[in-house]
């Protein structure tokens, strides 16, 4: 798939829009007082606060912090066991200062940056994560799209635009395509043999088209496939930022500003299935 600017994908290209989407992160946070630390952000149920708390925990885990004994049931916007693991974590953190967390990220920042930077460090080293034993290069692209998607939940909190035309979100488009042929599939939409082309317009930029094809087994699989298809039922054009907005689950439908040519139906239901966060 043609992605413009190219994510990137051997080891160093990758540690590099690690440390550009957490220094990002760590920029706004340091730049924060108490009242923007308490804004509420699109990310349901955390603050600002929280977001920072999030990513300098979910390092922290990587570093081998085992997770921790908090009882985060009465938050509803914890939905499976994934998410109980990932608040738990950071709910032992939410007794501590901002000043306190912006600190433990860049600590948690520098050790990561050091232990990536080894010269015997390979995309095949292992590495731990939130899923269990993994490699470098499974990890980072993983975690690199997270923080970006939560350093734009903190820059659209705190009204500082910014981020998209970096490494870090290439990367993140190309995350968010991935598991969008998945979705579609899922939500049941082109099992009739229709196709849908999705253009993403910049900084981030790509064109692909979207089918669904029934394997041997009866399961619907979807597929991305590069550039646009002249006998597509439809098709959404969206910039870089309305599109990971959606994969993220952070905005509705009707505030995409989406161009739709096609079938309007398809589009729309297209457009719902779009999230790819859990």
């Amino acid at each position: 798939m043609t992605i413009t600017p190219p994510p990137p994908t051997d080891l160093s290209g990758l540690v590099e829009a690690f440390a550009q989407t957490t220094g990002a992160v760590l920029d706004l946070a340091g730049g924060l007082d108490e009242s923007q630390a308490g804004l509420a952000t699109e990310c349901p149920g955390w603050t600002v606060l929280d977001q920072v708390r999030h990513v300098a925990s979910i390092e922290a885990l990587i570093l081998g912090e085992p997770v921790p004994d908090h009882d985060v049931s009465g938050h509803a916007h914890v939905r499976n066991d994934f998410g109980v693991i990932i608040e738990k974590y950071l709910e032992g953190r939410r007794a501590r200062s901002l000043q306190d967390v912006v600190d433990e990220l860049t600590e948690v920042r520098e050790r990561r940056l050091a232990d990536l930077g080894a010269p015997d460090q390979t995309l095949e080293s292992p590495s731990a994560s939130p899923f269990g034993p993994a490699t470098h290069g499974d990890v980072l692209p993983m975690r690199v799209f997270d923080i970006w998607c939560h350093e734009q939940d903190l820059r659209e909190a705190l009204g500082v635009p910014g981020g998209l035309d970096t490494a870090a979100a290439a990367l993140s488009v190309s995350r968010g395509l991935m598991g969008l042929p998945r979705k579609i599939a899922q939500a049941g939409l082109l099992a009739d043999g229709r196709r849908v082309v999705i253009e993403v317009t910049g900084p981030v930029a790509t064109t692909f088209t979207v089918s669904v094809a029934t394997n041997e087994a009866g399961k619907a699989i979807g597929k991305a496939s590069a550039g646009a298809d002249d006998g597509t039922a439809a098709r959404v054009a969206l910039d870089t930022r309305a599109f990971m907005r959606r994969i993220a689950g952070r905005w509705p439908v009707d505030q995409l500003g989406a161009e739709i040519s096609g079938d309007a139906s398809l589009a729309a239901q297209v457009l719902e299935a779009m999230v790819v966060t859990p």
